[in-house]
C-alpha cells in the first residue's frame, strides 16, 4: 500500500507546487519545488473527505461518494440515502454529518488558499480561496503560533 498520494493540481497549488498526503499519519503537505510551504495534521476522518476531494478536482465530489468515505459505507447504499434524502426533502439531515467534518476539513485547506464549495444538493468543489480570506487565515495562525510560545 501506498503511504503517500500525490495531487498536482494548478489552478490551487502555486506553480510547480504538488500536494501530498501522507495516509499513514494523516498529514497533508505542500511542496514547491524543495520547498515545504504548508502542512497541516488531519484525522482519520478529515484525511477520507480531503482525499476524495483531491481526487475529484477539479471537478465537483458527489454527495454520495463524501458520504461513503466518511462512513465507510458502500457507495451504492449512500447513493440511495442521498436520493432519499433529496426525495423525501431530508437531505439536510442526510448529510449534515458530512457537512460537520467539512467545516473542520475547511480550516485545515484555509491555509494552503483552498476552499471547499457547496454545490446546491449536488456535491462540494475545491476553489481558490480569495485573498482577503487566505490573508485573515494566515493572520490567525500567526497569532496562535504567537500564544503557543513558552518562555
Amino acid at each position: 500500500m501506498a503511504h503517500f498520494k500525490r495531487f498536482t493540481m494548478p489552478t490551487l497549488a502555486p506553480e510547480g507546487g504538488v500536494f501530498v498526503l501522507n495516509i499513514e499519519k494523516g498529514i497533508l503537505s505542500l511542496l514547491s519545488g524543495e520547498e515545504l510551504t504548508e502542512q497541516q495534521l488531519l484525522t482519520d476522518s478529515e484525511m477520507y473527505l480531503i482525499a476524495e476531494l483531491f481526487a475529484a478536482y477539479p471537478d465537483y465530489c458527489p454527495y454520495e461518494v463524501l458520504l461513503s468515505a466518511m462512513s465507510n459505507e458502500s457507495l451504492e447504499k449512500c447513493r440511495q440515502q442521498v436520493l432519499w434524502g433529496l426525495e423525501e426533502g431530508t437531505i439536510d439531515a442526510v448529510m449534515r454529518p458530512v457537512r460537520n467534518l467539512l467545516s473542520r476539513c475547511r480550516m485545515k485547506l484555509h491555509p494552503f488558499g483552498i476552499e471547499i464549495t457547496s454545490l446546491h444538493e449536488t456535491g462540494y468543489l475545491l476553489t481558490p480561496l480569495k485573498r482577503k480570506e487566505a490573508r485573515r487565515a494566515t493572520a490567525e495562525r500567526g497569532r496562535s503560533a504567537d500564544t503557543n510560545v513558552s518562555l
